[in-house]
């Protein structure tokens, strides 16, 4: 997946788009202008910013882009803030805590549980929840055929699984990997012949609704949509597994972040929610809201990581 990155220049374009309209909400300046002429004076308070790579696939980048520059334009002039930002994507999933160590990131942005992952071994902060949902929280469905259960699942001798691509696809990956361990059916590899990723949610539910693909994992909210589209798929697909509410994503701060930048960033997303530019702009990079960040949105993201992990040590892997 990493070395997918450096020929698909679209992904790193699309994770921009989430740390853009991170600084335009708190009136930071384009990062693209950062140190050019029309930008701001030197003596402008940095702030760093580590973002997971493939967090948001699937955004239309220059539409969004025209919208973050004409929403940061607004806000920076409304707060009159004396920011710039430098923009990191971090690729290597594998290293995330010591990037954000070894280049004193203020802000990140990742899944929540890549975040419950790396807590341990590095200070952060979760300071608000990216939801593309009108909540913090949603749920996850595994979508089958209306007559599918596990057991008629497990004798087909085509079994493909749609999940969505990036980081949302491997958190909706695991939540299966840990109803199926905990159900004694293996493992996501186990019980399905080949796993397929789609950018889209409408690209996972379509193929099981023509009976190219057994089954998929999406969003509940996207299921819903596309039944409201067209009521033939609620007619024919059913729910099999639904989890609990989950957390997407997360922007946390790190030990490094002054409070300046903590400010800014409650500041910033109360501004957001009250701007019809920016909720149009959260549209466009396929969000939805920020929420100030709470400890019981993170209950079922918990609970499923430590099934999660408890699964995998029973089953020895």
């Amino acid at each position: 997946m990493l070395r997918a990155l450096l020929t698909a220049p679209g992904k790193r374009a699309r994770v921009l788009l989430v740390g853009m309209l991170i600084c335009a909400i708190g009136g930071l300046p384009d990062p693209a202008a950062a140190g050019s002429v029309d930008g701001p004076p030197q003596s402008s308070r940095v702030i760093r910013l580590g973002c997971i790579f493939d967090a948001t696939p699937g955004v239309n980048t220059e539409d969004a882009r025209m919208a973050m520059e004409m929403l940061i334009r607004n806000l920076w002039e409304e707060q009159g803030r004396r920011f710039s930002i430098k923009l990191d994507f971090i690729m290597d999933l594998g290293q995330v805590a010591r990037k954000i160590a070894s280049e004193h990131y203020d802000l990140t942005i990742l899944p929540a549980l890549d975040y419950l992952q790396i807590r341990d071994r590095i200070a952060l902060e979760p300071k608000l929840v990216l939801s593309a949902v009108d909540a913090p929280t949603e749920a996850l469905v595994l979508v089958t055929q209306r007559n599918e259960t596990f057991e008629t699942l497990a004798k087909k001798d085509s079994r493909v699984l749609m999940l969505d691509m990036g980081r949302g696809g491997e958190g909706a990956k695991m939540w299966l990997d840990t109803v199926l361990l905990e159900a004694h059916l293996g493992s996501t590899q186990h019980l399905f012949t080949e796993v397929r990723r789609s950018p889209k949610a409408s690209r996972s539910i379509l193929p099981v609704f023509f009976g190219q693909a057994a089954a998929c994992v999406v969003p509940e909210s996207a299921l819903l949509v596309m039944n409201e589209l067209n009521p033939q798929i609620g007619r024919r697909l059913r729910i099999l597994k639904r989890s609990e509410d989950l957390v997407a994503l997360l922007l946390c701060a790190t030990a490094w972040a002054d409070q300046d930048v903590l400010d800014m960033v409650v500041t910033g997303s109360d501004q957001a929610m009250n701007d019809p530019k920016a909720r149009q702009a959260l549209t466009l990079v396929q969000l939805n809201r920020f929420f100030l960040f709470k400890s019981e949105y993170m209950t079922a993201t918990e609970n499923l990581y430590k099934r999660y992990r408890v699964s995998k040590k029973k089953r020895g892997s």
